[in-house]
């Protein structure tokens, strides 16, 4: 565009001698704080000394400069501008305020304590909160509380009641569920069926199945079998034709869910029901057969959990893992007929190494899924947040932390739901960011009943602005894929929490004090 002034600071600067040495060319980048240029300045090397301009192009320096700009050839084309005349000028940016006159309190707030990933000093972030008129602030690093001590010296200089609330983001593990979902205490020797669904998401509620696949198991034996394609009506998304190998000609023919799944449950009258990893495959079975007014109400059984008490030595208990164990040969993974005929041929196996225990039913298979600490190390984590309301609280997060790291560390400090609620007395437990564990439950939507369960276990929800989440849209490992879809997971917590009667609050999970 020709000719410009622009001010801005300076970030770096280059000197190099050229003309034998009598002139310099000196370039140097400067910002504005939202682009940045490059700018270049050819000078005689006594008139630089005469006119001080190092000191005057040191970096973090402000200064407005005159210029052309130009396509530099000699730097792939970008833009520079060739500077003509400059000078040095105070701080040309305005410092940030907070003019809401309703003042809020940072909930969610990371220092550079949390290891590779918070930027910000403690006492900046304490002091800027309190400049901002802001009433108190928690500090929450991810698995540790080293950050306390500046943030209680910084709070120590203001002359008002400004209140550091100490907390912390813990990586939470479940270690109550049952492997034995509503057990009747049913014999191993019973009948069962071990299924395996292929589908078209993570998503009961938005996702439809287009694979059915389930083995009977009736004293200890493999005795019937019941496998077919269902056609979802919608177009199977690439990345799922990918992982199974199912294509939208496969299912074009196939029946609708309509005729397949009634006759599912007509094949599993009578049984439990087994699956690996069953979570996911009864949560669709639930909600489909809710869609169609049928019953499927079943004792489920989930061959993970026993994987978990029987081979505690494995680090990882996927299906094709487990198999490779126990010698048993999985050809097409992600195809449900295949995985669900592998899982049957595991169970059978676990039946018989059970017995060896003198484990005979599912009431005593529960019993034996009490995890051991190196069990605990190996089950998935959330995020939470749990904030001290008390010098009990305060004492009980020291501890919970101190344990993560000594008993329960692999990889990141991990703090069993178990031992959260023994040491419960002067806590505050929310549900944290994307990466809680209710947040995901909206996402992979899970039922009524299970996001009360979760509910119920936090004293508040949270909800964080839609540009923490807008890197779902960009990844196909999520459905959202509009702006609107994140913010319906935002309102979906909020109904929650007003259902439930919990406080929801907004909080930003800084990670850095400003924009740039």
């Amino acid at each position: 565009i020709g000719e410009v002034v622009i001010e801005g600071k300076i970030l770096n600067v280059e000197k190099r001698e050229i003309s034998n040495g009598e002139k310099y060319l000196v370039t140097f980048s400067v910002t504005d704080y939202t682009d940045t240029i490059m700018c270049k300045i050819f000078v005689k090397v006594d008139l630089a000394e005469e006119l001080s301009l190092f000191e005057m192009l040191a970096g973090g320096n402000n200064i407005r400069a005159r210029g052309e700009v130009k396509e530099d050839k000699y730097d792939n084309g970008d833009l520079s501008i060739m500077v003509y005349a400059m000078k040095e000028i105070a701080e040309f940016r305005k410092g940030r305020q907070d003019t809401c006159k309703l003042k809020r309190v940072e909930l969610h707030a990371h220092t550079q304590m949390s290891d590779m990933d918070g930027m910000t000093n403690c006492a900046q972030l304490v002091k800027r909160a309190h400049d901002w008129g802001h009433p108190a602030i928690a500090i929450t690093d991810h698995g540790v509380v080293q950050a306390f001590p500046d943030a209680y010296h910084t709070a120590q200089n203001f002359k008002d009641d400004f209140k550091v609330i100490y907390g912390c983001e813990a990586y939470l593990v479940d270690d109550l569920f049952d492997t034995v979902l509503n057990s009747e205490g049913q014999s191993l020797q019973g009948s069962f069926v071990v299924f395996d669904l292929e589908t078209t998401g993570f998503s009961a509620t938005r996702n439809r199945i287009i694979e059915f696949g389930a083995v009977k198991v009736e004293n200890g034996s493999i005795t019937d079998r019941f496998s077919t394609f269902v056609n979802p009506q919608v177009p199977i998304p690439p990345r799922i034709t990918e992982v199974t190998s199912i294509t939208n000609d496969m299912v074009k023919d196939a029946p609708t869910i309509e005729t397949v799944l009634p006759e599912f449950l007509e094949f599993c009258k009578g049984c439990v029901l087994v699956a690996h990893n069953s979570e996911f495959d009864y949560t669709f079975i639930q909600k489909k057969s809710k869609e169609q007014n049928l019953e499927a109400e079943f004792t489920v059984v989930d061959t993970v959990g026993i994987a978990r008490v029987l081979f505690p030595h494995l680090a990882k208990y996927t299906l094709d893992n487990v198999a490779k164990v126990l010698k048993i040969s999985l050809v097409n993974h992600h195809r449900a007929v295949d995985d669900a005929g592998c899982t049957a041929e595991i169970f059978v196996k676990f039946v018989q190494m059970l017995k060896e225990r003198d484990i005979f039913d599912l009431n005593s298979v529960n019993q034996m899924s009490t995890l051991d600490a190196d069990a605990i190390k190996k089950l998935p984590s959330h995020h939470v947040i749990i904030l001290a309301k008390n010098e009990i609280g305060r004492v009980n997060l020291y501890r919970l932390v101190s344990l993560s790291h000594l008993n329960h560390f692999a990889r990141r400090p991990r703090i069993p739901k178990s031992e959260l609620n023994q040491y419960r007395e002067g806590l505050i437990v929310g549900s944290a960011c994307e990466a809680g564990e209710l947040f995901q439950a909206v996402i992979r939507g899970k039922s009524e009943e299970e996001l009360a369960e979760l509910v119920r276990f936090y004293d508040y929800l949270e909800i964080q602005p839609i540009g923490n989440n807008m890197f779902m849209l960009e990844s196909d490992r999520y459905e959202a894929k509009t702006v609107e879809d994140l913010q319906n997971y935002n309102r979906k917590i909020v109904e929650l929490g007003e259902r439930y009667h919990k406080p929801v609050v907004a909080t930003c999970d800084v990670h850095f004090l400003n924009p740039e």
